[in-house]
């Protein structure tokens, strides 16, 4: 029974622990945290993206998406280079050792999301998608901050 002083932001908090919680052991043995799937992911599903749009696609300010990437520059998994049409700008890449672990961090991925929703009938699961990503889209609206869908 969810306490009527549970408040949204603590739910959400939750969520997202609970989460990684699911994800710890195979994260581990990949040798990568949480926080860095975001960045691995769309570096193999959109690769030259700019660490600008990284930043704005997952909600991370700049300094903490450039330590990021260069974290997972030093591990093997990132690459950068010069945008040739805008030298300050640095396009992000996946390496052979990324790509290597695609299909296993994916298929982690969506076996943590499969625990996460099971009590949830499969018209509450879609609900739930949709509820999530109107309070997304309200919170980036009042940030001004553009939606994200279109580069997902």
């Amino acid at each position: 029974m969810i306490k009527k002083h549970a408040s949204f932001g603590y739910m959400n908090g939750q969520m997202g622990r609970l989460h990684k919680a699911i994800l710890a052991e195979k994260l581990k043995s990949v040798g990568i945290t949480y926080g860095q799937i975001g960045f691995i992911m769309q570096s193999l599903r959109y690769p030259g993206r700019s660490q600008d749009e990284l930043s704005m696609i997952l909600s991370v300010d700049k300094a903490a998406t450039a330590r990021a990437v260069a974290n997972l520059i030093k591990m093997g998994l990132l690459y950068r280079e010069e945008n040739p049409e805008n030298r300050r700008q640095k396009l992000v890449y996946p390496t052979e050792k990324a790509k290597a672990i695609k299909e296993d961090l994916h298929k982690e991925l969506m076996a943590a999301n499969k625990i996460m929703i099971s009590g949830l009938s499969g018209e509450e699961a879609e609900k739930l998608m949709e509820l999530m990503g109107k309070v997304i889209d309200t919170s980036r609206d009042h940030l001004g901050m553009p939606r994200v869908w279109d580069y997902l």
